[in-house]
C-alpha cells in the first residue's frame, strides 16, 4: 500500500497518457496491444461487477497504470484494464515506469526489491487509494515459474538462472522457448487477472463479488 503522502495527486494523475495516446507513442508491441484489446476476456458478469463498484460513492473512478510497452505482462494485461475502464466509466491514465520512479516507489513488490509491472492502481474520484494489482495473477506466476524451470532444464542452465542471468549466447533461444510455451496460456491468465482484480476490489470495498 502506498505511503499516506502519495505523489499521485489529482493533477499528477491527469498528466498520464490516455490509452490511445500511450499506444500512439509505443515503439514496440502495438500489434499485441491491439490483439489483446480486441480479444477481451471480460464476461457480462465481470462488466456488471466493475460497473457496480464504480457506482459506489467510495468506488473506483480512476485507474493508474504503470507500464512499459516492451513488457509481456503489460501487453497481455493493460488492454483488459482499458476495457474495464471503458465499460465502467472509469478514467484510465497510463504512466511509463522508467519516467516516473517516484510513483513506482510507492508500489514496489517483493518486499520493496522489485519494480514489477504492470501495476494497476484503483482510486476514488478524489484520487484516494483503494487497492492495486501487480504484474500477474498468482496462478500465472506459479505456471510461469514451472515453465521457466522446464526451459532451463532443456537448455542445461542452472536452476537458479533468472531472466537477468541467462548467458548472452543462450538468451534468444531461452526467450523464444519460453514465449512459445506461455503464449497459449495467456487467455486463461487474463481471466485470472480479472478474477483477482475483482477480489481485490470486493475486499477493499466490502462489495459482494458477483454480477
Amino acid at each position: 500500500m502506498p505511503e499516506a503522502a502519495t505523489v499521485v495527486t489529482p493533477a499528477r494523475f491527469e498528466q498520464g497518457f490516455r490509452y490511445a495516446d500511450f499506444l500512439a507513442q509505443a515503439t514496440v508491441n502495438r500489434d499485441k496491444f491491439e490483439l489483446y484489446y480486441h480479444e477481451s476476456p471480460l464476461s457480462a458478469d465481470d462488466i456488471s461487477f466493475f460497473k457496480r463498484a464504480a457506482a459506489l460513492s467510495n468506488g473506483p473512478a480512476k485507474i493508474l497504470a504503470l507500464v512499459e510497452a516492451w513488457c509481456g505482462d503489460v501487453y497481455r494485461e493493460l488492454p483488459t484494464v482499458a476495457r474495464i475502464a471503458e465499460a465502467a466509466g472509469m478514467s484510465l491514465r497510463v504512466f511509463l515506469r522508467d519516467q516516473n520512479p517516484d510513483i513506482m516507489d510507492e508500489f514496489l513488490s517483493n518486499e520493496g526489491k522489485s519494480r514489477a509491472i504492470p501495476v494497476f492502481v484503483f482510486y476514488t474520484k478524489e484520487t484516494r487509494y483503494i487497492t492495486h494489482f501487480t504484474e500477474r495473477s498468482a496462478g500465472a506466476g506459479a505456471e510461469l515459474a514451472a515453465i521457466m524451470d522446464e526451459v532451463k532444464s532443456q537448455l542445461g542452465l542452472p536452476p537458479a538462472t533468472t531472466f537477468a542471468t541467462v548467458p548472452e549466447a543462450q538468451k534468444q533461444i531461452f526467450l523464444r522457448e519460453l514465449i512459445s510455451r506461455i503464449t497459449p496460456r495467456f487467455p486463461d491468465w487474463r481471466k485470472e487477472s480479472v478474477k483477482e482484480m475483482r477480489a481485490l476490489l470486493s475486499a477493499a470495498l466490502k462489495l459482494p463479488n458477483h454480477g
